[in-house]
């Protein structure tokens, strides 16, 4: 996972004289759509994705947008959009954030290029020598993605297991942020991800489970244990 936050500068002004300002919302979502439309460019999905069943591709997608504030009469000077990339494994994290500052340093040493939105809106004021900025920051980068491993005892386990419980096993892949995961299987434990709740409320509000599904996991631990006690 990378947290980004990209924040534009331009120059604020009276909304009725638009042609005299630089308007930074609307720089500041350009530049999005001109970064993700690169990312995803240099970011396809990854063969590898269909095989772990991963319910996306790597993502990158604003979450937040900030302003100083001002009147709705006024063309902001000033905005910040937030956001996060989510990476399957099967990309280094240290490359995506290279690229990022590559996509924001070409876009800053061609600003005049970037697609305005109407006649008067432009990025650039000539006659003043203002141009509009974007500035890049990255507040968290979690470097720690994870494939488990599909051809290993563990994961046979967990499969027969959940199938003699639930009847079914359909394994599948998210792109969450779990740390203590790569760094257990670095270590060399056979590391696997579970769990029976569910997901429709997933990070929701009021997210809740069911008693009734800790049951149904209790029965699949002891199932897995069994499969690997006999096994050996």
């Amino acid at each position: 996972m990378i947290v980004w936050r990209l924040r534009a500068t331009g120059k604020l002004f009276h909304s009725g004289l638009p042609h005299k300002a630089i308007n930074a919302l609307e720089l500041c979502m350009d530049a999005v759509t001109e970064i993700q439309s690169r990312f995803y460019r240099d970011f396809p999905p990854h063969p590898q994705e269909a095989v772990y069943g991963f319910a996306t591709p790597s993502t990158m997608k604003p979450t937040q947008v900030t302003y100083p504030g001002g009147g709705v009469n006024q063309i902001p000077g000033e905005c910040t959009i937030a956001g996060d990339v989510r990476l399957t494994p099967f990309y280094e994290v240290k490359d995506v954030v290279a690229k990022i500052q590559e996509y924001v340093d070409d876009i800053n040493n061609n600003i005049e290029k970037l697609d305005g939105r109407g006649p008067v809106s432009k990025y650039t004021l000539p006659d003043e020598g203002i141009r509009g900025r974007l500035y890049l920051d990255f507040d968290d980068i979690m470097t720690s993605g994870v494939a488990c491993n599909l051809d290993s005892p563990g994961f046979h386990a967990l499969s027969e297991a959940t199938k003699k419980v639930f009847g079914y096993v359909e394994p599948y892949s998210i792109t969450g942020s779990l740390p203590l995961i790569r760094e257990l299987q670095d270590e060399g434990f056979d590391v696997q991800t579970v769990g029976y709740g569910i997901m429709a409320t997933y990070h929701a509000q009021n997210e809740y489970c069911l008693l009734s599904d800790f049951q149904l996991g209790f029965k699949v631990l002891c199932n897995v244990i069994s499969i690997l006690e006999k096994g050996e």
